[in-house]
Parts: C-alpha cells; sequence; structure tokens
C-alpha cells in the first residue's frame, strides 16, 4: 500500500500536521510520500491508495494551491481513497467546531471531489502573538486578544490549539480503514 499526503501552508501549521499524518502513516507499514502543493506542478495520483490533502485556513479560505491540486486531479481522485484534514481556529473552541466542519471540510469536499472522502480532520491552529501576518492578521488579533484575556489566557504567548494526540490517531485510523478495504 501507498498514500500521498499533500498540503498547503501558510505558516507551517498545517505543514506539521501534514508530516506527522505522514510519520504516523509510515510507521503503520505504509509506504508514503509528502509533498507541499508550493513544489506540486503536475502530480500523478495513480500509484497511490490513499491520497490525504490539507490546508490552514486563512480568512476563510483553504490555500489556492490546495484546492488547485483537488480541483486538477478530480477525476482521479475519484477512484482514490481521499482524506482532508484541516489546521483552523473554528476547531479551537467546541462551540465553532460544527460550522468549521461544514464550512472547511464538508464544502470543500462537495465542491471538489466526486466521492466522499474517506475521512476528515478538523485539527486547531496556532496563536502567535509575534507573528506577521499581514494587516489582516493585526486588525483581527486585537479582538483575538482581548477574548483570550476575557478566558484568563495570557494572550502574549504562543498558544498550539492542535491536540497532537488526536492527529495521530486519526492517521492510524486512515491506515486500518485502508487495510480493511484492500
Amino acid at each position: 500500500m501507498k498514500a500521498l499526503v499533500v498540503y498547503g501552508s501558510r505558516y507551517g501549521t498545517a505543514a506539521e500536521i501534514a508530516q506527522e499524518v505522514a510519520r504516523v502513516i509510515k510507521d503503520e507499514g505504509v509506504e508514503v510520500d509528502l509533498e507541499d502543493t508550493q513544489g506540486i506542478k503536475d502530480c500523478d495520483v495513480s500509484p497511490y491508495d490513499l491520497v490525504v490533502v490539507g490546508s490552514g485556513i486563512k480568512i476563510g479560505k483553504w490555500t489556492s494551491k490546495s484546492l488547485k491540486f483537488l480541483k486538477d486531479n478530480r477525476s482521479s481522485l475519484a477512484n482514490r481513497k481521499v482524506a482532508l484534514f484541516v489546521s483552523c481556529g473554528a476547531a479551537n473552541e467546541e462551540s465553532s467546531r460544527a460550522e468549521g466542519q461544514e464550512k472547511y471540510l464538508d464544502e470543500v469536499a462537495t465542491e471538489n471531489l466526486i466521492n466522499e472522502p474517506l475521512s476528515t480532520g478538523l485539527f486547531g491552529s496556532v496563536y502567535d502573538p509575534e507573528a506577521n501576518h499581514g494587516l489582516m492578521f493585526k486588525m483581527v488579533n486585537r479582538s483575538v486578544r482581548k477574548n483570550l484575556q476575557k478566558q484568563g489566557i495570557d494572550p502574549s504567548k504562543r498558544l498550539d490549539y492542535r491536540d497532537w494526540d488526536e492527529i495521530r490517531t486519526w492517521a492510524r485510523g486512515l491506515v486500518d480503514e485502508l487495510k480493511n478495504e484492500a
């Protein structure tokens, strides 16, 4: 069995998740290739039994190259097991998880895949007050800082909302599904 993990990441959060997913898949005995969408021009998905596609979310959007990968390979992916994941702020709080699942995973799958994905993973983000993510981040960061303070959280510290055990369990589940269908 062979898997491809493809990701788009603006600030490295989704890249780190993709690396961990690939590592877990490999540890489970599946050959795996890991690709950043920044370096992909044409990608033949035919050698892969499983294709995992992930993205970071910024201002409510997947990275353009991750979406392009899905669109360019739409018909080829119909013959593969496909899983999608995102790293986003909607996963940081239980109250926004359902909306994040629908908007960033379910809608993207419906618009870009022929078949339903094998699985989807909605994973948390990283808040880094020292990050320089542009003007929009600065504007949004003011309200994020106030919200963190209201929760009793120090907004001057980096916060990693990713649940690494959840990510590893999800990746193992992909391999289990793949092996069960083999």
